[in-house]
């Protein structure tokens, strides 16, 4: 419910926050697959607001089909994907709190020949629909693309009949391998649909370019991987933002079963207000036998840690963009947080304990943190799950 009742559904009593359900089946043999996954997700949940909770009531149906067939000289593989979401967000913040709808549909069918050169024609179709907006899109894509041994190269062309900003579509991979590491050099380039919360402006579609490089480094035990990525968004005269972001992970392994893991992750540059900050994880992973070996614990312990790059960071919680300027209504402090997870394997039963925020959990006046400026302080959380696999 919330150190401060904040999760409490003010119109419904004694429900679940939240509740998944998810089938998944797989059929297949040497020439021919099919994959086929459904799920339904439904959120019913206080949110903290002025004078009393707001709530949220979020209904999410989301399903998958993969076929693939293999002829002498052809393979065929279809995608076809549907994502339908019926949201209730009533809280003081938003003038036009109401139920909104968001359906997503995705058709994909690729031809690939002998050679292993692949043949795509994609086809996309979203639409909201709320009190204060209805937007329908629909695009299409025609591409080609191949994999050679050290380069990956996909390039095409995008349809529509609103403002793409970027008629074409590509991709470009090059990796290599070095005596001291390896290399990795991605491209990416696109137009898709704005956020469809974010109606600052007029346009539907934008421009996204965004390109990376990676180093990796093995030595003996020590692994380093290093990057840094680029990404421009952009929609004609309305806007053109850029982003530049960098990290380093690292991992030692002491043995098979123990190692340390360090991930590092800043801004380098932006051309908007509104930046975030630097972003680090760092933990110790192992596995414990007991009873003979007969009994496996697998045990982590991680540190969460955020802290801004000038000032403070906003970003809604609600509709779950970052705002280009800082608004102190959204804002993200900094924060440390020291989590825990404990998982053994009981005769085939999975036992799962997780503890967020352990400092609080051993004392609870200490080690406080607000995940943002709409929710009030919170301490720990507990999570503990049993899985049970059944196969025939």
């Amino acid at each position: 419910m919330g150190n401060f009742a904040h999760y409490i559904h003010p119109l419904i009593q004694n429900n679940p926050i939240h509740q998944s359900y998810r089938i998944d089946y797989s059929n297949y043999n040497a020439d021919e697959r099919i994959e086929l996954s459904a799920g339904r997700y439904i959120t019913k949940s206080g949110i903290p607001d002025l004078l009393q909770n707001g709530y949220e009531n979020d209904n999410i149906i989301s399903s998958a089909l993969r076929y693939q067939k293999k002829y002498n000289n052809w393979t065929i593989n279809s995608y076809a994907s549907q994502f339908s979401q019926n949201r209730i967000l009533i809280h003081s913040a938003y003038s036009d709190s109401s139920s909104q709808f968001i359906n997503s549909t995705v058709f994909d069918l690729q031809i690939e020949n002998k050679k292993g050169y692949q043949f795509g024609i994609n086809q996309k179709f979203h639409q909201l629909n709320k009190a204060s907006n209805f937007r329908p899109l629909k695009w299409s894509s025609v591409y080609i693309k191949k994999d050679f041994d050290n380069l990956f190269l996909m390039g095409g062309a995008q349809i529509s009949d609103k403002e793409l900003y970027q008629p074409f579509i590509f991709s470009f991979v090059y990796k290599n391998s070095f005596n001291l590491g390896k290399i990795k050099f991605e491209s990416f380039g696109q137009s898709r649909p704005t956020h469809p919360q974010k109606v600052t402006y007029e346009n539907e579609f934008e421009s996204r370019l965004r390109s990376s490089l990676f180093y990796d480094l093995k030595l003996n035990n020590l692994f380093i991987q290093n990057y840094v990525t680029n990404l421009a968004l952009s929609a004609g005269s309305f806007y053109s933002n850029t982003f530049s972001y960098a990290g380093i992970n690292t991992l030692y392994a002491f043995s098979d079963e123990w190692r340390i893991y360090s991930n590092i992750f800043s801004l380098v540059n932006s051309s908007i207000e509104n930046q975030f900050g630097m972003k680090i994880e760092s933990g110790l992973m192992g596995a414990l036998k007991i009873f003979s070996g007969n009994m496996i614990i697998n045990f982590h312990i991680w540190s969460d840690y955020y802290q801004n790059n000038n000032s403070d960071f906003s970003f809604d919680p609600y509709m779950q963009y970052q705002h280009e300027n800082y608004t102190e209504n959204y804002e993200i402090i900094n924060r440390n947080v020291t989590n825990i997870e404990l998982e053994a394997n009981v005769s085939g039963v999975l036992l799962n304990l997780k503890i967020f925020n352990l400092l609080n959990f051993i004392d609870s006046s200490k080690s406080t943190f607000k995940p943002n400026a709409a929710y009030p302080e919170i301490g720990r959380m507990v999570q503990f799950g049993v899985r049970w696999h059944f196969e025939n």
